[in-house]
């Protein structure tokens, strides 16, 4: 059995994965290390990584990992094989601009957040502060703009998903997706009641009090998408 550099990085102990590590071409499993809690050891080394040349510095030697279970064969080059998750056509695009493989999403996914939480904060000063009426335009104005970016930000998320990461299954991008749906949700329906019942945020009652719970639970879906995406990244 091999193992490549993307299955390797994949298995970093952390969210419950297993830790992996590759030393001299072999992969160990050390999921049940009390010293590699969460895919980490002594702060300093992170699970599914090639740790062959750590080793140099460490107070110990590589007869430690005896006490672990080798579970296959590190082949670095074995996932430049694998099979793209797009036509190659897209992939070969990609590789002769590499800005196109990961700039586009975390640029353009920032006009949406900033439009929502735009439209939350001038909710929340207009129930708290100051019930100015201009506000209530610039709300509908940040739906229109929301709606407008969201599709390219989901899509170009889409696609640094299956570039990047080839489409796997991960913890943070699964997070995203299913939050980015639920802003999707909540800003058709939101938009539509501020078109059909222009004054509804004016003094809503009732079940017309989900509207503006909608535009104020922006803020914190969407910090929250935002966070999911700088731990994918950082």
């Amino acid at each position: 059995m091999e193992i490549d550099k993307n299955q390797l990085a994949d298995n970093n102990g952390k969210e419950g994965k297993p830790t992996y590590v590759a030393v001299d071409g072999k992969i160990y499993d050390l999921s049940e290390s009390k010293m590699w809690r969460n895919g980490k050891h002594m702060n300093r080394h992170q699970g599914g990584e090639d740790l062959s040349n750590s080793f140099d510095a460490a107070p110990h030697g590589k007869e430690v990992l005896e006490r672990f279970a080798e579970i296959a064969d590190y082949n670095p080059e074995a996932d430049l094989a694998e099979e793209s998750p797009l036509p190659q056509w897209i992939m070969d695009i990609f590789e002769k601009h590499p800005f196109l493989k990961r700039h586009p999403h975390p640029m353009i996914v920032h006009f949406p957040m900033a439009f929502f939480i735009t439209a939350s904060l001038f909710m929340l000063w207009y129930y708290i502060i100051s019930p100015i009426p201009s506000m209530l335009d610039s709300i509908f104005y940040m739906h229109i703009l929301g709606t407008l970016s969201l599709p390219f930000a989901m899509i170009t998320g889409w696609f640094a998903w299956k570039v990047n990461y080839m489409g796997r299954s991960i913890g943070y991008v699964t997070r995203k997706i299913i939050f980015s749906f639920v802003v999707v949700a909540f800003d058709i329906a939101v938009l539509l009641s501020l078109i059909y019942v222009p004054d509804i945020l004016v003094s809503p009652q009732g079940i017309e009090l989900l509207v503006p719970a909608m535009i104020i639970s922006y803020l914190p879906i969407v910090s929250y998408i935002g966070q999911q995406g700088g731990q994918l990244v950082y």
